[in-house]
């Protein structure tokens, strides 16, 4: 969860399941895609190297006691969109269309996750503003 308390932004940074599956070029081939389409870390291949961490550009995966934790669908039924009283979380298995995540990947380099987050956060931010202001416009 990144929070912008000056902009009033609280926004989860979760795996976009890109179609690029930057992190999956693990060197332990610990990580693979699902049946969902979904990024699976293998316990037993993990050895918490960090690599998934930083391989991808928006900082959705994080590293806790060496253990790599991202969105995996829950088995494809999301606790977060199940327990989101707003409604503001959606689950659309029947989208099969990946975003591409190879500009972040360009410009993120040497930034922490903790700076990718803050940034992909910041970008989300400005789209849903400009949206809304397009909106507001009509």
């Amino acid at each position: 969860m990144v929070q912008i308390e000056e902009a009033g932004i609280d926004l989860p940074v979760v795996c976009q399941h890109c179609k690029e599956r930057y992190c999956v070029k693990c060197p332990q081939s610990a990580l693979n895609i699902g049946s969902l389409g979904q990024v699976m870390v293998s316990p037993t291949l993990c050895t918490g190297c960090g690599s998934c961490e930083t391989l991808c550009p928006i900082g959705a995966i994080q590293l806790y006691d060496d253990i790599p934790y991202l969105c995996d669908l829950c088995g494809g039924d999301p606790r977060c969109v199940t327990q989101c009283t707003l409604k503001a979380i959606s689950y659309e298995p029947e989208v099969t269309e990946t975003v591409s995540l190879r500009s972040f990947k360009r410009s993120s380099g040497k930034l922490s996750p903790e700076e990718k987050r803050m940034r992909y956060a910041l970008r989300c931010a400005q789209e849903l503003r400009d949206r809304w202001l397009a909106e507001r416009r009509r």
